[in-house]
């Protein structure tokens, strides 16, 4: 496997495979191409020995808010779940913004996505209901993290 920062072309990659890895759900709207342009040094790809992607993580350090990383969006192929891969993608991501100076990672999910809810869980984030948060009526579960 190969771990490394994204280019502007994984942009391809990622969006080929993205709503098959969501269960048939559209999320090419969630995940323009600018994300592979500006936050190359904070997002993450995962591929192969044949470079087949494997896992994928977009991220960014706030301008607003410089002590703030914000992850927006990860992904692993169902085929290899479960075998550490998102979780040695957030660690990379971790120890890459607190080096530039971060101690505070959030990121938001849909309420419907449960197992993206027990996963933060798990990873010690805390978790909060953004009533609201994208328009009225459209909740969404914040997650918080301390990494400093």
């Amino acid at each position: 496997m190969n771990t490394r920062n994204v280019i502007e072309n994984d942009y391809l990659k990622v969006i080929a495979v993205i709503n098959d890895w969501w269960g048939g759900r559209e999320m090419t709207h969630l995940l323009p191409r600018l994300f592979f342009e500006h936050f190359q040094s904070t997002s993450f790809i995962v591929e192969d020995e044949n470079n087949s992607l494997l896992a994928f993580l977009i991220g960014f350090v706030s301008q607003t808010h410089p002590n703030e990383a914000y992850i927006h969006c990860v992904g692993v192929n169902p085929e290899v779940r479960n075998e550490g891969l998102g979780g040695e993608l957030y660690n990379l991501f971790f120890s890459t913004v607190r080096n530039l100076g971060c101690n505070t990672v959030k990121c938001i999910t849909s309420p419907v996505n449960e197992g993206s809810v027990a996963y933060h869980k798990s990873l010690g984030f805390t978790v909060t209901v953004g009533t609201d948060y994208a328009g009225k009526g459209q909740d969404r579960i914040l997650f918080l993290k301390y990494i400093g």
